[in-house]
Order: C-alpha cells, then structure tokens, then sequence
C-alpha cells in the first residue's frame, strides 16, 4: 500500500513539476519529518498527533478524488484536545486552502507515507 501512496506521490510531482510546491506544505511537511510538531517529552502530544495522522490518512482515503471533501473532513472529524496538535491541524488546511490541489494531496500522500 505505501508503495502505491509513493508512485502516486511521484506521479504527482511529475505531473506539478512546473508548479512550485508551496512554502508552507514543505515547511509543515519538515515538522512531521524532524518529530519538532510535537516538544520531545510531551507524550499527550504524541499520541494526539498519531490519532491526528490516522485520522488524515481515514480522510484520505474516504475521499481520494475529492480535496475539498476531505479537508471537510479533517476539518470536522479530526478533532484533538491538545493545543499544538489543534495548531498544527489549523496550520495544515490553512495551506491546504491557500494552495489547495498541489499541497494537500502531496501532504496526505506524504502523511501516509510516514504512518
């Protein structure tokens, strides 16, 4: 499954190559990258952030043809009581709005990769 989730992530930077990958995608993409979204330690934060990813990856999967359906979902189902993870969620689909069809398709494919 992770090397479908990786040929389609290649497929879609092939297909976007002329496209710029936005700032914040790469920026959000480096926290979950260098485990700096969540203070080393901090184990409610950790865990919140690994039900926030599994949630991602449940909308992803739910609507893989749809960006818009699934940042809803994100919005409204991946709920978390931790104040850094609700940061870093608002951070993502901040970017996945400013930069919709690129960024947040790369992010889940991304995410996925990393689970």
């Amino acid at each position: 499954m992770k090397l479908a989730v990786l040929l389609l992530l290649v497929a879609l930077i092939t297909v976007n190559a002329d496209k710029q990958v936005p700032q914040c995608a790469i920026d959000l993409q480096n926290k979950l990258d260098s485990n700096t979204v969540c203070t080393q330690g901090d184990t409610d934060c950790i865990a919140a952030l690994k039900s926030f990813k599994e949630c991602l990856v449940g909308c992803a999967v739910q609507y893989p043809n749809n960006d818009k359906d699934a940042s809803s979902c994100v919005s409204s189902q991946c709920t978390t009581s931790n104040s850094t993870v609700q940061t870093f969620k608002n951070d993502l689909l901040k970017c996945a709005n400013s930069s919709f069809i690129v960024a947040f398709t790369m992010l889940f494919a991304l995410i996925f990769l990393i689970i």
